[in-house]
């Protein structure tokens, strides 16, 4: 609301974090990573003509905007990071459901809508039912 928009790639200019598409292979979707105090997205470069790129960046801005601090946490605990993973993964799927409703002027209609469009992950939709 502060920013008037909802599109992840706008929201991320709007506060400072740069994006940038990179060859990672096949993994990982994204990493959000701090550099000399500046925090910087990195997407695979897969996603760039894929829909899904949308809800991988606004997953990781969650990342970088609540869990900043959390870097060496996410070093040492890659097994142990669940919480935080379906948080940002809830946050950024109410952000499509947002985005889509500032593209098209309605709610999708199901969340079908929203994994066709945004590549919102399926597993994601019991808790964006709430």
């Amino acid at each position: 609301e502060e920013h008037k928009t909802y599109n992840p790639f706008l929201l991320a200019e709007k506060i400072g974090i740069e994006v940038m598409f990179v060859a990672f292979g096949k993994t990982p979707k994204g990493e959000t990573v701090r550099f000399k105090q500046e925090t910087l997205i990195l997407l695979n470069e897969s996603l760039i003509d894929k829909n899904e790129r949308y809800f991988v960046l606004a997953h990781e801005l969650y990342h970088a905007i609540e869990h900043n601090n959390l870097s060496a946490y996410y070093t040492t605990q890659r097994n142990g990071k669940g919480t935080l993973e379906r948080e940002a993964s809830t946050f950024a799927g109410h952000l499509m459901i947002n985005q889509y409703k500032e593209e098209y002027g309605y709610l999708p209609e199901t969340f079908q809508v929203l994994r066709d469009v945004y590549g919102v992950p399926e597993n994601l939709e019991l808790y964006l039912a709430n």
